[in-house]
C-alpha cells in the first residue's frame, strides 16, 4: 500500500474556506446520467437527491445558481477527440430525451444555464464571465461525473482564481474507485471537499449575516 502521508509532508491539501460571495454549480445532472444503460451508475442518483436538498437551501439563501449540461452538436465528430473516446456522447443532442435535466434538479427561471460540449463547464462557455459579473469568489461544485466533468470544472475554477468547494454527497460517478480517488486528489490540489450538512450550515450562517 502506498504511503499517502507524503501529501502532508509536502504540505498539500491546505484548506481554502469560503470567501466573500458563494455560487452553486450543478454539472450534467441530465436524464442520461440517471441510468446505467446510458451514462449513469454507482452513486449518481444519490448525488442528485442530495443536490436537490442543497438547491433548496441555496435558493432560499439567494445564491447565484448555474446548471451545466452537455449538448452535442448535430454534426458527427463535432466535439473532436472527446467524441472519439466516448462516441455515445454524440447522442446527447439538444432534442434527445437523455439530454433533459433530471426532474429533481431542473433549473428554475432566472438560474443560469451553461451549455457545454466538453468536460469543463468553463471551456467555451460564458460561465467565468457570469461568475465575475455576480462578484463570486467561492464556487460550490455538484454534479457528475466526479472523475470527469466535475474534476475538469474544479481545475478550471481554481485556474480562474475561484475557491472551489466540492460538496461530497452531491457529486457522483459511475464507479466507486475513480470517485474516491478523484475526491482525494481534488482535496489535495484544487478544492475543499466538504460534507453536505456542513455546507448547508455555512449557507445558513451567510444568510443570517
Amino acid at each position: 500500500m502506498s504511503d499517502l502521508s507524503i501529501y502532508d509532508r509536502q504540505e498539500f491539501g491546505k484548506p481554502l474556506g469560503f470567501g466573500r460571495k458563494t455560487a452553486l454549480l450543478v454539472i450534467d445532472f441530465q436524464l442520461g446520467f440517471t441510468r446505467e444503460d446510458a451514462f449513469g451508475g454507482f452513486n449518481i442518483n444519490d448525488a442528485i437527491a442530495a443536490t436537490a436538498e442543497l438547491l433548496g437551501h441555496a435558493r432560499a439563501a439567494g445564491l447565484p445558481i448555474a446548471h451545466a449540461c452537455f449538448i452535442a452538436p448535430d454534426a458527427v465528430g463535432g466535439i473532436g477527440p472527446f467524441g472519439e473516446k466516448i462516441p455515445n456522447l454524440l447522442k446527447l443532442t439538444a432534442d434527445a430525451p437523455d439530454t433533459a435535466f433530471a426532474p429533481a434538479v431542473t433549473p428554475l427561471e432566472g438560474e443560469y444555464i451553461v451549455r457545454k460540449q466538453h468536460a469543463s463547464a468553463f471551456f467555451g462557455t460564458g460561465l467565468s464571465s457570469w461568475l465575475r459579473a455576480n462578484g463570486v469568489d467561492t464556487l460550490l461544485v455538484t454534479g457528475c461525473t466526479t472523475s470527469g466533468c466535475v474534476r475538469a470544472s474544479v481545475i478550471d475554477a481554481s485556474a480562474h482564481g475561484l475557491r472551489p468547494i466540492v460538496v461530497e454527497e452531491c457529486v457522483g460517478d459511475r464507479a466507486e474507485e475513480p470517485h474516491r480517488a478523484n475526491l482525494f486528489d481534488m482535496r489535495q490540489k484544487y478544492a475543499d471537499v466538504m460534507p453536505l450538512q456542513a455546507v448547508i450550515g455555512q449557507i445558513g450562517l451567510a444568510k443570517a449575516a
